[in-house]
C-alpha cells in the first residue's frame, strides 16, 4: 500500500535563492499522527500548502495517496483545515456541510445525524450563519467539513489556536478517534501544545527550512 503522503527533497523559494524549505523528506502512512513545530515564518504553512496542492514546490517530488497534490485523486484523498476558513459566511453551518458533502460525492447527507457534528458540539449551531460564529466555532465547523468523505489524510494548520479548553479537548478526541480508525494526520503548530504532542506518533521541528525529528 502506498503511503498517504510521500515527500522527497522538497525545496521552496518565493524569490531566487531565498529558500523557505530546504530538502524536506517526509513519509506518512495510515494511523500516523505527525506534528510539525516551528515559529511563525519557519515555513510550516508553506509546506502544508504544498501538501494541500495550493502551492507547487520549486524542486522535489510529492505525492498524496500516490498522486500529485493538485490532482483530483489527491483532493479526494485528503481533508484540509488551514488557519483561514473555507466556509461561506452567507450560509448556515448545516448548509455549508451539505454543500461540501455534495462536492465529496455524498448524495444523502444529514448534518444532524453526523457523529462528528455531535462530537464537536455543532448540533446546536447547525442553523446559525457562519458569519455569526466565533473563531473557535468556525474552526470546529471547518474540521467537520474536512472529514466529509472520510479522507485518508487530514492536514491541519494550527489546529488548537483560538480554541477554549473544552473545544481543544473535543477536537483532540475526534482526531485520536480518526487516527485509530486508520486515518493519518499532518498538523503544524508554532507553540508545541503538550496535549497535541502527546497525541502525536512523531514530532518534528522545522528550522532553517529543514525537518528535524524531535521524538518517535
Amino acid at each position: 500500500m502506498a503511503p498517504v503522503l510521500e515527500a522527497r527533497n522538497i525545496w521552496k523559494a518565493y524569490r531566487p535563492r531565498d529558500w523557505v524549505l530546504r530538502g524536506i523528506d517526509l513519509t506518512i502512512n495510515t494511523s500516523d499522527f505527525v506534528v510539525i513545530v516551528g515559529p511563525n515564518g519557519s515555513g510550516k504553512t508553506t509546506f502544508l500548502k504544498i501538501v494541500s496542492g495550493l502551492l507547487r514546490p520549486s524542486k522535489g517530488d510529492i505525492k498524496i495517496c500516490g498522486h500529485k497534490p493538485w490532482s483530483i485523486e489527491a483532493k479526494k484523498c485528503r481533508g484540509v483545515v488551514m488557519h483561514w476558513s473555507f466556509l461561506y459566511d452567507e450560509l448556515t453551518v448545516a448548509e455549508n456541510l451539505s454543500f461540501y458533502a455534495t462536492l465529496s460525492g455524498i448524495q444523502k447527507y444529514a448534518p444532524y445525524r453526523d457523529k462528528i457534528v455531535h462530537t464537536l458540539g455543532l448540533n446546536k449551531r447547525l442553523h446559525q450563519l457562519v458569519a455569526w460564529l466565533s473563531f473557535g466555532w468556525r474552526k470546529r465547523t471547518d474540521l467537520a467539513r474536512s472529514l466529509l468523505g472520510e479522507p485518508k489524510l487530514l492536514i491541519l494548520d494550527e489546529p488548537l489556536t483560538g480554541l477554549d479548553p473544552d473545544a481543544s479537548t473535543r477536537l483532540l478526541e475526534s482526531l485520536r478517534d480518526y487516527v485509530d480508525k486508520g486515518g493519518a494526520i499532518l498538523a503544524a503548530t508554532p507553540k508545541g501544545e503538550e496535549e497535541l504532542l502527546k497525541s502525536a506518533t512523531r514530532v518534528y521541528e522545522l528550522a532553517n527550512g529543514k525537518l528535524i525529528e524531535s521524538r518517535t
